[in-house]
């Protein structure tokens, strides 16, 4: 029986053998995660994603055209909840989340506060969804 011969694998030849064209610059190294600095949409932006209104609508900003937005987000903000609760295959937490914080920018736009104090302020009547009377009655019983 004759000896086995033992042949080396094939190389395949490389792009820069194969044409100078299809060669590869050297590769730079990477800094880091730098990214631009992202920049704050502005309010009729923001609202015009989440709801679906008229562009006079959205750029009335005196206090009664801020307060029909609100009650808009508050109605909206009402059915993704129902969505939610109910499992319903429409519903969109990313939506959900996105209604509640421009709500709280109206909200303190309205009170004339930054956007935290509101929503220290407020949140346990946000959490209660209006019920913060109550929340209160409930705290008194127990006292």
């Amino acid at each position: 029986m004759p000896p086995q011969q033992f042949r080396a694998p094939l190389k395949r030849p490389t792009r820069a053998a194969l044409s100078p064209r299809m060669a590869r610059p050297p590769r730079r190294p990477i800094v880091g995660a730098i990214r631009p600095a992202r920049r704050e949409p502005d309010r009729r932006t923001t609202i015009a994603k989440v709801l679906a209104l008229w562009p006079h609508e959205i750029e009335d900003e005196s206090v009664s055209g801020r307060e029909r937005i609100l009650a808009k987000l508050r109605q909206a903000l009402r059915a993704e909840r129902r969505r939610g609760l109910s499992g319903h295959w429409t519903y969109d937490l990313a939506r959900h989340v996105e209604l509640l914080r421009v709500y709280r920018e109206e909200l303190a736009a309205v009170a004339g506060r930054p956007n935290d104090n509101v929503t220290r302020e407020y949140a346990p009547a946000l959490r209660a969804g209006g019920r913060e009377s109550r929340v209160v009655k409930a705290s008194n019983r127990s006292g």
